[in-house]
């Protein structure tokens, strides 16, 4: 907690008591400028000086968006809301060169404020409201503060940053140093204490593990910091850094298992531990290690009995633990004895009351004074800095599976199994894709073809494969690279979150539309006879493949809308990811479902609708020229021949299934395992798009006889312009 001491006075005396007095805080970076908020404070009292007004001001986080209102009266300025006050009180902030509640009285005079420095208005009085960089004082910031640098020489370490203390600020110190990797001392010339842990073969699966460093003094446990660590793999070497006092440290596997790591006598001081977390140094539960008689006693009796375990048990059991103390067990003149302290095991990690992580998850406060800084352990189905994302229903997005996976600066070959195993499906499915999509646009590349709808809806399918295909090859590179600190450029990752998933989505749809399209078009052919129209069908086709391109767009637009990059900065590893996120609101996300589902199945019913029409109605006109034989074995003999009608829309269907189903899945990412799953559903769900060839062509004889031909073609053109090449370069040498 900082004090400031500031002696307000009335502008007359007495009060005016028709006037309303407050006092109007704005809040700036001193670096940067930037403006963090403003608050107000109502003034009652009669008479200054004398009474004393205590406020405690709760600064906004760097990354708080001032919530703008929408009132008309500023009118060269714009409406800002007060921060963390309940009233709906707002103020206009005006732009420069005009002043005034209403930002109606434009400046005379100029700002006089050094050329370093913010200007911010003017005051009653004519004068400039100046706000100083960091290194400079005064009413205009003309006064260079030396106090950091004395004659050379600086205050705290090169790699740190000083700070020069307010004029008003009530310190014992004219400065303050911030170190760069923490608080270690007043000066920032201590080093962090360190270990590197690792745990044994046998150790079962964590992901998150909490580290509680204990100051133990005699009967007492007199400070105690815990933080959390975030596991990758069990195999890794875990490091840990920290500064504050302890001389006991102890790991939690969040389901109040304590494994006792390493203790001394003394605080650690500088310190560089290799450890390692074993299952033997589990500090049990009583209710494991007494009958329950003696777990039933009072505790004054029953702690009598804590002794009996460091006698009894194994030379190495480190501790044990009741519902209110943790006791260790060590050595005293050649006797196992037992130390028990208080330990809170139900202690709410909420940053001393300022809890800003979202969906009331843990806050956890590492540091002290103005080194200090919270970090947010999300709960299941939540992640990013605070917290503030979800992974359930997000539409397999491949930020979300993939994300937390991918190491920063650690090179492809140095990767996760789940990220090897993604490349490798990666580079599978964009050679499947590619030769699905090439060869459909050969075959139906051919005029003839063309000449009907049918075949302007496959030539359009093969056009949206090769498009998902790019897209999806430019989505995943882009995340692995992003993710490794490749790309940095902040526009073009801006450009691909807006873009990529929407435009994936909008011809992934399409694709699904195209084949239904082409099911309604054969049975349209028979439905019709000899009434059927090959101009009127390739007119009504290239109408529908552009009314369907339209329509998938807009009922996709909003999409861009709620995309955005957020940063997100791990200090412990001295990373920084970019995430791409989204958010829905709750009608949005009703919306997403209903279209959703109505994009997953009706295409589906309109294709086996089609082909139940096709094969009844070619039934029943085979059953008017052929009158003796039965409708029901004239129906069988087109269904064996025509079969592939209603098996390739329910192959279709049955791999496009894991998209509909997590997106209705109310069960979040929780886990590797989870990963896992979600990134078979979102490769298996890529398949439809790359099946064209193989279920409208391969089945077809007329389709594959026309595909044939095209590769003949295709050869034909290839060895000409190559005997055409090689006839000129020869006769250039002659």
């Amino acid at each position: 907690m900082t004090t400031f001491y500031y002696y307000l006075l009335y502008s007359t005396r007495p009060k005016n008591q028709t006037e309303t007095y407050s006092i109007h805080v704005d809040i700036y970076e001193k670096q940067s400028f930037d403006y963090r908020g403003s608050l107000w404070f109502p003034i009652n009292n009669t008479f200054l000086p004398v009474h004393r007004f205590d406020l405690t001001i709760a600064i906004p986080r760097a990354d708080f968006n001032s919530e703008h209102c929408s009132k008309h009266e500023c009118i060269h300025g714009k409406c800002i809301k007060y921060h963390d006050i309940q009233q709906d009180k707002s103020f206009c902030q005006c732009y420069p060169q005009w002043s005034g509640q209403y930002c109606t009285i434009p400046h005379i005079l100029n700002c006089t404020c050094s050329s370093d420095s913010l200007c911010i208005g003017i005051d009653a009085h004519n004068r400039s409201i100046c706000v100083c960089p960091i290194y400079k004082f005064g009413p205009r910031c003309f006064l260079k503060d030396t106090i950091c640098e004395l004659n050379g020489i600086k205050r705290c370490n090169n790699s740190d940053q000083c700070i020069p203390s307010d004029l008003n600020r009530q310190t014992l110190q004219p400065y303050t140093c911030i170190c760069s990797k923490g608080p270690r001392s007043d000066y920032c010339e201590q080093e962090e204490n360190k270990i590197n842990l690792s745990f044994e073969e046998n150790f079962h699966s964590l992901e998150t593990i909490l580290i509680h460093f204990i100051k133990i003094e005699t009967t007492y446990i007199s400070k105690r910091t815990t933080i959390f660590k975030k596991i990758s793999s069990m195999k890794e070497l875990i490091i840990i850094s920290w500064s504050d006092p302890s001389n006991l440290i102890l790991i939690d596997d969040m389901k109040k298992n304590y494994y006792f790591i390493d203790s001394q006598n003394f605080a650690y001081d500088k310190v560089n531990l290799t450890k390692q977390a074993k299952l033997s140094d589990r500090c049990p539960h009583i209710n494991e290690i007494f009958n329950k008689t003696i777990v039933d006693y009072h505790l004054l009796r029953r702690i009598k009995y804590y002794h009996v375990p460091c006698q009894t048990l194994s030379f190495n059991f480190p501790c044990f633990h009741d519902d209110i103390y943790l006791c260790f067990c060590y050595d005293h003149e050649g006797q196992r004895l037992t130390n028990c302290f208080q330990f809170n095991h139900t202690t709410k990690f909420d940053c001393l009351g300022e809890n800003d992580c979202k969906n009331d998850d843990q806050c956890f406060l590492i540091g002290s004074k103005c080194s200090k800084r919270s970090s947010c352990l999300c709960s299941a189905c939540f992640y990013g800095e605070r917290c503030q994302f979800i992974t359930s229903r997000f539409s397999l997005s491949l930020d979300n599976i993939l994300g937390y996976h991918i190491q920063p600066l650690i090179s492809l070959s140095n990767q996760s199994n789940i990220i090897k195993t993604s490349i490798a499906f990666n580079i599978i499915f964009i050679l499947i894709g590619l030769i699905n999509g090439i060869f459909t646009m050969i075959t139906f590349k051919n005029k003839i073809l063309r000449q009907v709808g049918c075949g302007l809806y496959l030539f359009g399918s093969s056009i949206t494969t090769l498009i998902i295909i790019v897209l999806f090859a430019l989505k995943f590179w882009i995340l692995i690279y992003a993710q490794m600190s490749q790309i940095s450029n902040r526009s073009f990752l801006n450009i691909q979150c807006l873009l990529l998933d929407y435009l994936l989505r909008i011809f992934i749809h399409m694709d699904q539309w195209l084949n239904a399209c082409v099911a309604c078009e054969r049975a349209i052919t028979v439905v019709q006879g000899t009434r059927f129209s090959k101009k009127k069908s390739k007119q009504i086709a290239k109408f529908t493949i552009i009314l369907l391109l339209i329509f998938n767009i807009l009922i996709f637009i909003h999409e861009p809308l709620y995309r955005q990059l957020v940063d997100e900065i791990d200090e412990d590893k001295n990373e920084k990811r970019i995430w791409c996120a989204v958010n829905y609101s709750s009608n949005l996300q009703i919306y997403n479902s209903v279209i959703t589902t109505f994009q997953f199945f009706a295409p589906f019913i309109i294709n086996f609708i089609s082909a139940f029409i096709l094969i009844t109605k070619k039934s029943r006109q085979q059953l008017n020229i052929q009158r003796q034989r039965n409708f029901r074995d004239i129906l069988k003999e087109n269904y064996r021949e025509h079969k592939h009608l209603f098996i390739a829309p329910a192959v279709l269907v049955i791999l496009a299934l894991p998209r509909l189903v997590i997106s209705y899945m109310s069960k979040c990412m929780q886990s590797n395992n989870d990963s896992w799953l979600y990134l078979s559903g979102y490769f298996i769900s890529l398949a439809p798009a790359m099946l064209t060839f193989i279920v409208f062509v391969l089945p077809s004889k007329f389709y594959k006889k026309e595909f044939n031909k095209s590769i003949v073609q295709c050869r034909t053109n290839i060895q000409r312009r190559l005997h055409i090449a090689s006839y000129k370069k020869g006769y250039k040498y002659i």
